[in-house]
């Protein structure tokens, strides 16, 4: 900012900005990350990287806040205000700045958070799977992020939060929370399914000397439905969710068995 002389300030934060706060006899620019902005009904014909980034008008960006004042907090308190700026001329565009000519803020509730966080996720996953050539490492990162040992807290957090015994109630139980329940349990078995064909991809691609990430990656989804199965399946699933990992179980310790044999026949012959 110094090029523009000392009466001139960035602010490089997505939040409100009080205009009364402001020195009146300074300029400000506020400055922070936009993505292209489109109603669901877009989302189901712009599909190509083109369409994604050609004849855009619309972009926003989100600002995450708790009503206690904090920024972050619970998946359960996580409140996110959506802004969507409206440019005067679609972009790409002959200027790389356009005027802003509309402004709309919504808040969104802790439950559409999570709704929109897990429809994400099952995009990434889509993505990967439908591209025709599969990128095998993407593909193993978002995997591991989703039922990796350490790092699935995200999803199981959201589904105990809005869908398990403790969960907290919002202030008003309406219609539109209760279709955000549907839409969030929905979201929540589509992941699931889309971490299963992640792996059946995954299986077809890998060489022998992953066969031990494949199997540790099939126990921990087994163990992951298993732990979010009485949350977002009717009885009958679970039972059969249940089944399925007493197999999954089975065969990991078939496994291991067999492991052990060859390796005391390796060390008998060595002998």
């Amino acid at each position: 900012g110094e090029q523009f002389g000392p009466d001139f300030e960035f602010i490089s934060d997505s939040k409100r900005i009080e205009l009364d706060l402001l020195d009146p006899y300074r300029a400000y620019v506020q400055v922070t990350y936009v993505e292209p902005y489109f109603e669901p009904w877009e989302r189901k014909y712009r599909k190509s990287p083109f369409e994604l980034t050609y004849n855009v008008d619309r972009f926003c960006f989100f600002t995450p806040f708790t009503r206690s004042g904090t920024a972050h907090g619970g998946v359960a308190d996580q409140f996110k205000r959506r802004t969507v700026l409206r440019t005067e001329c679609t972009f790409p565009y002959v200027k790389s700045r356009l005027n802003v000519v509309g402004i709309e803020e919504t808040v969104m509730t802790p439950i559409e958070v999570a709704t929109e966080d897990m429809r994400m996720k099952n995009e990434q996953f889509e993505s990967i799977l439908s591209s025709g050539t599969t990128d095998l490492k993407m593909l193993q990162m978002l995997i591991q992020g989703a039922i990796g040992t350490t790092v699935n807290q995200g999803p199981l957090e959201i589904i105990t939060a809005f869908f398990g015994k403790g969960s907290k109630a919002p202030d008003v139980i309406d219609d539109k929370h209760l279709r955000y329940r549907n839409r969030l349990r929905y979201q929540c078995k589509l992941f699931l399914a889309n971490i299963k064909r992640g792996l059946d991809e995954n299986r077809n691609l890998i060489g022998t000397f992953q066969e031990d990430y494949q199997r540790e990656m099939e126990y921990n989804l087994a163990r992951f439905r298993e732990s979010v199965a009485p949350y977002i399946f009717n009885e009958d699933a679970q039972r059969q969710i249940r089944e399925g990992s007493n197999l999954v179980n089975k065969s990991l310790s078939d496994a291991d068995n067999s492991i052990g044999r060859v390796h005391s026949i390796d060390y008998s012959e060595g002998r």
